[in-house]
């Protein structure tokens, strides 16, 4: 009986970090959804830039640049989804965008998601599972509850990841 105990006390631990886990793997899914757009946009902004400094009219889907040449003066004028701005806005989107970029770097990292688990037993093989299964965890987010490969994990690793999953899923 105590064995069981003991299994079942670092069920708990596990599950109690890996909680922890999934709550950040979920923040991270859900600011990167909500920053998609910024994302796009830092995607081309260099090329903007570029069209933007050689004064060069630029077709680059939801973003253009165009070019109005007047008799003492060239306006440039960036378009982005059809809608005006000037180059100052769009320099202060691209600092967004680039300071998103940044903090999800930082925090959405494989280590990152980790942080709870220092300290850990089986840390790396948690990592490595981790790595391999982020997109279905990612299904949690969304209420689902995914098909995980435990692999070798221990029992009572692996039923901690399969009670937070459960617990997250069932709250909602």
């Amino acid at each position: 009986m105590r064995n069981y105990d003991a299994i079942e006390a670092l069920t708990e631990e596990y599950k109690s970090r890996f909680i922890r886990v999934i709550q950040q793997i979920c923040r991270c899914k859900g600011e990167y959804e909500r920053n998609r757009e910024l994302m796009k946009v830092l995607s081309v902004s260099d090329n903007v830039i570029e069209c933007v400094r050689q004064k060069k009219p630029c077709d680059l889907g939801f973003v253009k640049v165009k070019i109005v040449k007047r008799f003492l003066n060239t306006q440039v004028i960036i378009m982005l989804n059809n809608e005006e701005m000037t180059i100052e806005s769009f320099n202060r989107l691209i600092a967004s965008a680039k300071f998103f970029k940044e903090w999800y770097d930082n925090d959405c990292s494989i280590d990152s998601y980790m942080q709870p688990l220092i300290g850990a037993d089986h840390y790396d093989a948690i990592k490595e599972f981790l790595t391999k299964n982020l997109e279905k965890l990612q299904y949690a987010c969304d209420d689902k509850v995914p098909s995980l490969d435990l692999g070798d994990l221990p029992i009572y690793v692996s039923n901690g990841i399969t009670r937070a999953i459960n617990e997250l899923v069932k709250k909602t």
